[in-house]
């Protein structure tokens, strides 16, 4: 007599499913598309609000900008810095490749507003807490990994 038993399952369906949940995972195009769209839809979001990626609000134009803006038009600001920087924000865009995702600007302007410069731009981020340790904002990253929970979920 025996203490065993053995219990033999066909479970194809399973089987097929995980096979397939391994494979989108192996590339992940789709999660990585999602993912742009969140990141730029949030950059979107920071051109209204005039806050960077950690929340905090963007300095206002230098006295001396204001000045100059003045001069150059009269004694009238045409528009907002929101106005102004409207190419800048029409070129938001986000490429998905194999393995990774790119969000940025074409215009190169954006990369002065992303650091600031030496002569005196203050630094109005709109895609990276840091930029130097290249470091995405607390929500950027809880919205990311929310993506991925999401996309994970659908994969079972």
């Amino acid at each position: 007599m025996t203490d065993r038993f053995t219990i033999e399952l066909d479970e194809r369906e399973l089987q097929q499913r995980l096979d397939d949940a391994a494979a989108r995972l192996e590339n992940p195009r789709e999660l990585l598309e999602r993912m742009g769209g969140v990141l730029q839809l949030n950059v979107q979001q920071r051109f209204d609000t005039k806050t960077d990626p950690g929340g905090a609000a963007w300095l206002p134009l230098a006295p001396s900008t204001v000045r100059r803006y003045l001069k150059k038009y009269d004694g009238n600001i045409p528009g907002s810095l929101l106005q102004r920087t409207r190419h800048m924000r029409d070129s938001l865009t986000h490429n998905v490749g194999d393995g990774y995702v790119d969000v940025g600007f074409s215009e190169v302007i954006a990369a002065y507003h992303e650091t600031g410069t030496r002569r005196g731009l203050p630094r109005r981020s709109l895609l990276a807490d840091d930029p130097i340790a290249g470091t995405l904002g607390a929500q950027d990253r809880e919205d990311l990994l929310d993506e991925v929970n999401a996309y994970l979920q659908t994969l079972l």
